[in-house]
């Protein structure tokens, strides 16, 4: 042994060297060697390949959906998205590029695929449903087929979640991530299949869009999340298929504008839109061409001084009698407002046992046509959308900037 400095002990010796040591451990989620993380990362992977019961609950979870969308029921939304699996394909797609294996990354993709399917073909069983039972309202499904800031950030939260609590114990699985994902993945496919069948105006293609744009979202912020965590791609497949997500989410974005309307419809109050778009406007209904070809002052000026008179004198009445005359009248315009839900069901016909044309949310602009009808215990408007979508509505569920009379 030997001879330590006086004030020294082999105790202390200890501590100096392997405690600090002991807490880099405790500090570090990710192994620090290359052929560590390998097999760590390969661990995790084995853990994400999809399972038979992952395909039984996406399957149950669409069945859900359906009876949710028939109802127009909120509550059963959010049941649907409970009782989805755990989104492990998804969360597999951003773990391909540090697996950095491509049969992994295919497999992943064609569970995710498999089971949105299921989705998919439960949402257009319950849109055939649909067709057999006239007069329901599906308003709530409009939700899912448009893009929301809220939605982009609950898709983050459980994203984040997701991904972190994977690398941190893969053995655990968060519920909160999980419905977050599924809420945000799931259901739009789910409404997407619902408008393909029943017909129903701006579900299909428009919710399968907003869910193809989720999943790349959740690459996206998976890809750099893993990248802060040290779990960079080490093989030639891993760093292309990063590129590829990056540069492909990026412009996936760009292109759909999914954050441009998002932001839009979070910035823009409701009540800014119900001035009259200006194809539209009462401008827009006169006629000032037929003042001014009625007006040919400059011609008189080259005919004779007896001539001159006789038509100056007659043109006078004509031009007083054309500005009083209205062509056309002033277009009015409603904005749909349903107190009790979140739009209101257009029809063919002005009864609820009618088929419907569209559905439309509350602050959608429609123009309302003069024709008006009694049925049902309600009075009904003939309406038509901004998109030419004609039918009737129930005229309580309209607010109007110009009142039209009767109103």
């Amino acid at each position: 042994m030997t001879d330590l400095p006086e004030g020294f002990t082999p105790l202390d010796t200890t501590q100096e060297t392997t405690l600090p040591h002991h807490r880099r451990r405790r500090r570090s989620i990710v192994p620090p060697g290359k052929d560590d993380r390998a097999v760590f990362v390969g661990q995790i992977a084995n853990r994400l390949v999809s399972s038979f019961d992952f395909y039984l609950f996406s399957l149950l979870s669409g069945l859900v959906l359906a009876l949710g969308i028939l109802l127009n029921s909120p509550a059963i939304y959010v049941l649907a998205a409970l009782l989805s699996p755990f989104m492990a394909p998804l969360i597999g797609l951003s773990f391909s590029a540090p697996v950095g294996s491509i049969t992994f990354f295919f497999q992943s993709l064609l569970g995710l695929t498999l089971g949105a399917g299921l989705v998919f073909g439960t949402g257009a069983l319950g849109g055939w449903i649909s067709t057999l039972l006239p007069g329901l309202n599906f308003s709530q499904s409009l939700l899912h087929a448009q893009f929301t800031l809220p939605d982009f950030f609950l898709l983050t939260i459980g994203a984040v979640l997701a991904i972190y609590l994977t690398v941190r114990n893969p053995k655990q699985r968060s519920l909160v991530a999980s419905v977050a994902l599924a809420y945000e993945v799931y259901l739009p496919v789910g409404v997407s299949g619902f408008g393909l069948t029943s017909h129903l105006q701006g579900l299909f293609p428009e919710a399968l869009k907003v869910s193809v744009v989720h999943v790349g979202w959740v690459l996206l912020i998976g890809t750099l999340l893993l990248v802060l965590m040290r779990l960079r791609p080490f093989t030639f497949f891993g760093i292309l298929l990063t590129i590829a997500i990056l540069g492909g989410a990026v412009y996936g974005l760009a292109q759909t504008s999914a954050f441009a309307s998002a932001l839009q419809r979070q910035m823009i109050p409701v009540e800014t839109q119900i001035a009259l778009p200006p194809s539209s406007s009462p401008a827009s209904g006169t006629q000032p061409t037929a003042v001014a070809t009625l007006t040919p002052s400059p011609r008189p000026m080259t005919q004779t001084a007896e001539v001159q008179p006789s038509p100056t004198n007659t043109l006078v009445p004509s031009r007083t009698a054309t500005v009083t005359i209205t062509p056309k009248p002033t277009p009015v315009w409603a904005m749909v407002n349903s107190p009790s839900t979140t739009g209101a069901v257009i029809r063919e016909k002005p009864t609820f046992s009618a088929n419907y044309v569209a559905s439309l949310l509350n602050g959608s602009l429609v123009q309302v046509l003069p024709e008006t009808e009694f049925a049902d215990n309600n009075y009904w408007v003939h309406v038509i959308t901004e998109d030419g979508i004609e039918g009737w509505m129930v005229r309580s569920l309209l607010a109007t900037a110009t009142p039209a009379p009767g109103w």
